[in-house]
């Protein structure tokens, strides 16, 4: 008689329970759930399906049918607790322990003050986190222009969570005309900066829109040239204010130039200029279209040209 070694089960399902925690090991980071469960029952699967072929091939046969009741049941049992349930309410966030909201200013950004003026910005910020604000907590100045504000200031009482507070600084406008920012945040008695505050302002008059407000032409009127020839052709193009000026040119003879610029630190005057080709005697005409920032034709300006032997 034909005697068949005997492989336990027990033995069968613990090395599928090592298989199955590697198996669960290889889920990536950023699998959810879902397709961590989707793949844990495809490898349980593939494994139930190897150790009844081994078991077979081991000549168990008689004892296959218990061996695969027993892997069933325990895929079964696997993929049930690997599948969230999707009646289960959601896990909750923590709330962190300072976290601000801010609802309200006094002082719009953009502001126009007086050199030297006093003023007081005020910031209404809730307390949406877990921890009370102690007055341990202060407003503290980061960066930018602190326009003679503090360093440093105390909350004025305790802010526990759900309850708000006006953080309020005094401040003087700066001497001399400009646009000016400071950046403001709460700082933790553990050191912890939170929450973004700034107060921005404008001293003076504001600064004049760009433009180009004038172009004048220089060409002499009367030439006497051999042709075919070019023609000197200038135009002075006076700003508002600095930027860049892109402009082209195109003259009545079916010339034309390409798109060029020219920029400017502040308001003034520069000369830009044209070469109008001419191939024979008559009247002639030339302009200057400013595309940025204007987008408008200047001129034309006229001259004659007599085209000598």
């Amino acid at each position: 008689m034909n005697k068949r070694r005997f492989i336990s089960p027990v033995i069968v399902i613990g090395l599928l329970c090592i298989s199955l925690a590697c198996s669960v090991n290889l889920a990536r980071q950023g699998d959810t759930q879902q397709e961590v469960a989707e793949a844990v029952k495809a490898q349980l699967t593939v494994q139930a399906v190897q150790a009844a072929q081994t078991a077979i091939y081991l000549g168990q046969t008689q004892t296959v049918s218990a061996q695969e009741q027993a892997i069933a049941e325990m895929i079964r049992q696997a993929a049930e607790a690997a599948t969230p349930d999707p009646n289960a309410p959601p896990t909750p966030t923590p709330i962190p322990c300072n976290l601000p909201k801010f609802q309200s200013e006094t002082v719009p950004d953009g502001t126009e003050m007086d050199a030297g003026q006093h003023f007081a910005k005020t910031w209404r910020v809730k307390n949406i986190g877990s921890c009370t604000w102690t007055t341990n907590y202060r407003l503290v100045f980061v960066s930018g222009d602190r326009m003679d504000g503090p360093a440093s200031k105390a909350l004025a009482h305790e802010v526990d969570p759900g309850e708000a507070i006006d953080l309020m600084v005094d401040l003087e406008a700066p001497a001399a005309d400009g646009s000016y920012k400071g950046n403001w945040k709460i700082q933790s008695n553990e050191g912890e900066q939170f929450g973004n505050y700034w107060v921005q302002i404008r001293v003076g008059p504001p600064p004049a829109a760009f433009a180009v407000s004038s172009v004048s032409f220089n060409v002499h009127p009367n030439i006497d040239m051999a042709c075919p020839n070019d023609v000197s052709v200038k135009a002075e193009i006076t700003t508002s204010a600095g930027g860049k000026v892109t402009y082209k040119w195109k003259d009545s003879a079916g010339g034309s130039s390409s798109t060029k610029s020219v920029t400017f630190s502040e308001a003034g005057s520069k000369i830009v200029d044209y070469k109008a080709h001419i191939s024979l005697s008559g009247d002639y005409e030339a302009e200057i279209y400013i595309d940025a920032p204007n987008h408008q034709w200047f001129g034309p300006v006229g001259f004659h040209v007599n085209c000598t032997p």
